[in-house]
């Protein structure tokens, strides 16, 4: 009778058979080349051979790239990221070249990076209760692991030079790790913590300089509003915030980070919100981190479509390492994306169109998902019966949809990175609206610097992540859908769409061209709804021209151009930042001025820069600092007011043609088409709902569109309404504007009739006997019994909000019939009161009175 012998693991393995002297040898030597190693594997069935890309990257990397100190490695997605990185570091353990530490963004990545590695029989081991496992200390396995557990102020691989030693460390999706990373030296106190109460007081008169207005919504609790604190305050009061934060070091909301930047309180940024207070280096403290500074190879996984120019400045990686990754050339592209645009196949297929087209749960063979900006959008999504996927529930809503849990519609809220929904898990996406930024230090540089190619670059790769959550690999297919104004002006406008890898600008523009296709046939009369539907059919169903037309057109991609300058830019910044954070403040002040006059071309820029050369100074001269920060103020009125020599310019009535001032607008777009295109955007932001930054400048840049002088001059100057207009017959227009105020509310508060009649005494203070209409721009037209105006102060509710964006928009589409820059005054003129935004009908068509409540 044969007895099965089961053999326990944990039992040490007594050898009956030596088989090694049968091959003559002592011992059998470890093999360190990658792709023997994966030759030797006992891996599953399932795990075929090596992919022609990654035995490219692994022979490039063992043959020349073996010892480099910093290496990125860019694959397209599905391309076998994980497994390469893993090969890497066995060979370094064969090498005795250990210990080795493999880094996930998140721990669902880790999970998912633990099955690869099983499943192609690479041994590994994970961290438990029990802390660092021998096995990894003794370079006997690859520890996998996620970023929170190796960067934070209580890691178990220690700090600075109690640090662990760690050979070789590979982060896997490099770019969501450096997110998870800056959110390790990042504190963010809630205003349910004392502490955001006691920080509050403590700076209350210094924030209320910056904008008496932004300053009275942060005491109502407004999310939205977002106001900086200082650098001169902060640092004046140093020794009051060390106090009070010592006393906190314990809360949650300090205790993982606190240890990293106590001793370096004096460099970083605070941002106030109504409900948060966030704390974060310049300087990111990398350094900290001993077990990454000083490992001999560190490698970062990047995708291909990723810009990896950031590298530079958070993690200190070398220029040479950014700008020659280790990739494969040969492949330009990989999986099947449709991307369509239906906005510019007809007017009729606008967001919310899409959306109830979609969002409604319907029995489907394939998943459908959406990638949203904010909660706030999600509302309409719920409303339709669509899942919106919490933090606690993301992952196990991912892996419904990867059992085939197909019927409802799931809505990721600002995930574009982290959520693998290959093959069916999601046939259909839906990317809805220009990304946000989480963090409030990114809310306020992209306020500040509209024009700068770093933002722009941020944003740009994040809607890329987006794009690649469908498509998991090389014979992955799926339907994107874009929608949103403001998204639709960001990857069609020539001035943005260039910050997109090669292979989404090919995208896009296919994208484009199948819009312009499909719009003709709506003009043959097809229903516009149909159109669409048909053009995923030929997608979803497998259209045979189709895939060939998308293939035929990605094989036409030419290699992006690099970004000299844009790299040139970051590697000075950190050096300033680097040399202010040793102590040498008088070399990164040069440093930082030889930054703004050699690679800033524009006045946004210029401010910027010349404000972080103004905090700079500020260690050193407080009045050479005043006089910088105020020249970075007149360049750009988003950044600090200083604290003395700034005053209110007034709008001066100017005897000039609103027609020239309108013609002279519409002269920056090179035609009709970007024209309309910035005006959906502006429009779209000029809704309830959406946040008072976006609103008052939508607000701010309808009236320089209507030929009016256009004004924040709450934003700009800090004090005054939110926005003001001027220049038809002298006649001036100031606008308070409520737009996240819920539309179901009853009343106008008695606070916000006060601040309605303390802009109003402003502006009779600043336009002595000037005539002004006072608009208040609110849900309600209830003013609470409590409340009194001091002037005639009229409403704006929805509906008139809505009649004066339509009427605007009517007047900018009949430029279509016209070149836009030949258009004759009388015509303009004609079209202008044809649509009623003469003034007569701007004062009294789009306002109602007020109702004072008795009771």
């Amino acid at each position: 009778m044969l007895t099965i012998l089961k053999l326990d693991q944990s039992l040490t393995l007594i050898i009956m058979v030596d088989f090694r002297k049968k091959l003559g040898i002592p011992e059998i030597p470890k093999k360190i080349n990658p792709k023997e190693i994966y030759g030797s594997l006992d891996r599953r069935s399932i795990a075929g051979p090596l992919r022609p890309a990654q035995e490219f990257i692994l022979d490039e990397w063992f043959n020349n790239h073996i010892n480099d100190k910093d290496l990125i490695i860019k694959l397209h997605t599905g391309e076998g990221k994980t497994l390469i990185g893993l090969l890497i570091l066995q060979s370094k353990l064969n090498m005795n070249d250990g210990p080795c530490l493999y880094v996930c963004p998140n721990k669902y990545l880790t999970e998912q990076s633990c099955l690869e590695a099983k499943k192609f029989g690479i041994p590994f081991c994970i961290i438990d209760d029990g802390g660092l496992p021998n096995d990894f200390l003794e370079s006997k396995k690859i520890l996998i692991t996620h970023v929170q557990k190796v960067f934070n102020g209580k890691t178990i691989f220690g700090l600075n030079n109690n640090s662990i030693e760690v050979k070789n460390i590979i982060l896997d999706d490099s770019h969501a790790c450096i997110d998870s990373l800056k959110q390790s030296f990042t504190i963010q106190i809630s205003s349910s913590n004392t502490l955001y109460d006691e920080l509050k007081s403590l700076f209350s008169e210094d924030i209320r300089n910056q904008g008496e207005g932004s300053f009275l919504e942060i005491e109502q609790g407004d999310y939205e509003t977002l106001l900086p604190i200082p650098y001169w305050s902060w640092l004046d009061k140093k020794s009051e915030v060390l106090e009070l934060m010592s006393t906190h070091k314990d809360d949650p909301e300090l205790l993982f980070v606190w240890p990293i930047i106590k001793n370096d309180i004096e460099n970083c940024q605070v941002y106030i919100t109504g409900t948060s207070i966030e704390i974060s280096p310049y300087y990111m403290p990398i350094h900290n981190f001993g077990s990454f500074q000083r490992a001999s190879q560190r490698v970062l996984m990047s995708a291909t479509t990723q810009d990896d120019s950031f590298f530079i400045k958070g993690l200190g990686f070398t220029l040479e390492s950014v700008k020659k990754p280790l990739t494969n050339l040969i492949q330009k592209w990989s999986g099947e994306k449709m991307l369509l645009i239906p906005s510019l196949i007809d007017e009729e297929l606008d967001r919310e169109s899409v959306i109830n087209l979609l969002a409604k749960p319907s029995k489907r063979n394939f998943g459908t998902a959406a990638l949203i900006s904010s909660f706030q959008k999600s509302k309409l999504y719920a409303s339709l019966g669509a899942i919106v996927a919490t933090t606690e529930q993301i992952f196990k809503i991912v892996n419904s949809l990867k059992q085939r849990s197909y019927e409802k519609t799931v809505v990721f809220v600002n995930r574009y990175d982290g959520i693998d929904l290959p093959d069916e898990a999601c046939r259909i996406l839906i990317i809805d609206s220009k990304p946000f930024f989480n963090s409030l230090d990114d809310k306020y540089e992209e306020i500040c610097r509209p024009t700068s190619d770093i933002i722009n670059i941020k944003i740009a790769q994040k809607v890329e992540q987006g794009l690649g959550r469908s498509v998991r690999g090389e014979k992955d297919y799926s339907v994107i859908l874009l929608i949103g104004p403001d998204l639709v002006k960001f990857i069609r406008s020539s001035k943005s769409n260039k910050y997109f890898s090669s292979q989404t600008r090919k995208q896009i523009e296919l994208g484009l061209e199948i819009a312009k296709m499909a719009e003709d046939e709506v003009e043959k009369g097809e229903d516009p709804v149909k159109v669409l539907n048909s053009l995923m059919n030929q997608s979803l169903r497998r259209d045979e021209g189709w895939k060939e037309f998308y293939k035929e057109e990605m094989n036409k991609i030419t290699t992006m151009d690099e970004k000299p300058i844009i790299y040139e830019k970051l590697v000075l910044e950190r050096e300033a930042e680097q040399l202010h954070f040793k102590g040498n403040t008088e070399k990164a002040c040069d440093k930082m001025q030889y930054l703004i006059d050699s690679f800033c071309t524009d006045d946004y820029e210029k401010g910027w820069y010349t404000q972080l050369l103004a905090r700079y100074k500020y260690f050193i001269s407080k009045s050479e600092s005043n006089t910088l920060q105020k020249s970075a103020f007149e360049k750009n009125l988003q950044l600090l007011k200083p604290k003395e020599g700034i005053s209110y310019k007034k709008l001066e009535y100017i005897h000039e043609n609103r027609l020239k001032r309108i013609k002279e607008y519409i002269s920056h777009f090179s035609n009709y088409e970007e024209l309309l295109l910035s005006l959906d955007n502006i429009l779209s932001d000029l809704s309830f709902g959406m946040p008072a930054e976006k609103f008052e400048t939508a607000l701010k840049e309808i009236g320089l569109m209507l030929g009016f002088l256009s004004q924040r001059p709450d934003k700009e100057f800090k004090k005054g309404p939110d926005n003001l207009w001027c220049g038809v017959d002298n006649k001036y227009l100031i606008f308070e504007c409520k737009s996240e105020v819920d539309e179901k509310r009853e009343e106008i508060s008695k606070h916000e009739a006060g601040q309605m009649n303390t802009h109003c005494a402003w502006f009779k203070k600043e336009y002595i006997n000037t005539p002004f209409k006072p608009i208040l721009i609110i849900p309600t037209k209830n003013l609470s019994y409590h409340g009194d105006f001091t002037e005639k102060v009229e409403i704006m509710r929805k509906g008139k909000l809505k009649s004066l964006k339509a009427n605007i928009k009517s007047f900018f589409k009949e430029f279509r019939s016209y070149n836009i820059h030949e258009i004759s005054d009388e015509k303009l003129n004609s079209m202008i009161n044809e649509n009623e935004l003469d003034i007569n009908s701007i004062y009294t068509k789009f306002t109602e009175d007020y109702h004072h409540k008795k009771s």
